[in-house]
């Protein structure tokens, strides 16, 4: 059990080294996440709108012939009146020109609503470029920060996983699982006894307590916070 139990410390120590690395780090990680993910919906959000811009066009220029056509006949049809005889004629021509007038009403009312509707997603597109390359400094200074402290400590926090995997490796599983369900809980699972306490939680410790912490032949959690407890030479001397 003492083994057991200097492994549970070393992995303490270890794990804290790694949790101030991170800490160092900050929230650059998350930001960074952040900032790619608004990066990406926006880059999304912006491709969608220059295709329906593009749609719009393609519409417009559609509206544009049909206009023209329409224009046409109902030219060819107004001439055409001053030349029917009969009055069968006249009404089937009129009826057709009523029709051409009532379709360029809608195809001219379609222009002016597309027309509106691509200045907006133009004055929304010159927007959302704008907002991109705002990101798009952001992310990069972030991602040259981020990189900056990573390579600052990248070969030490790779030394430190490599030996927390093999102290895992020597530590039973039952002991393990509790020390991770512990650090997760707590923050840090495995804390030495300071002036016959907890020095998680300061509780205060019984003398056979003490006794049987300092004798490292059993795992004794405190009563109070639920922390492995141990003993260090630190707190013998003292």
């Amino acid at each position: 059990m003492k083994e057991t139990l200097q492994h549970l410390m070393e992995l303490q120590l270890i794990d804290d080294q790694l949790a101030e690395i991170e800490s160092r780090k900050g929230s650059l990680p998350q930001q960074v996440e952040s900032l790619e993910q608004t990066a990406g919906t926006l880059g999304t959000q912006l491709e969608e709108t220059r295709a329906q811009m593009e749609s719009n066009q393609k519409e417009l220029m559609g509206i544009e012939g049909q206009l023209m056509d329409r224009q046409e006949k109902l030219k060819k049809y107004q001439d055409q009146l001053y030349l029917v005889t009969t009055n069968r004629e006249y009404d089937a021509l009129t009826n057709e020109i009523e029709n051409i007038k009532q379709e360029l009403i809608q195809l001219e009312q379609r222009q002016v609503d597309l027309t509106a509707a691509n200045e907006e997603l133009e004055t929304r597109i010159k927007e959302m470029e704008s907002e991109t390359d705002k990101l798009s400094g952001d992310l990069e200074r972030n991602r040259a920060d981020l990189s900056e402290k990573t390579e600052a400590t990248e070969v030490k926090q790779a030394e430190l996983e490599a030996r927390r995997t093999e102290l895992t490796g020597q530590i039973k599983q039952r002991y393990l699982r509790k020390y991770e369900r512990i650090l997760k809980a707590r923050s840090k699972a495995v804390v030495p006894i300071h002036r016959d306490a907890c020095s998680g939680c300061h509780k205060q410790l019984g003398h056979q307590k003490l006794y049987e912490i300092r004798q490292m032949t059993t795992l004794i959690e405190c009563e109070n916070c639920g922390r492995i407890l141990v003993a260090v030479e630190e707190d013998e001397q003292a």
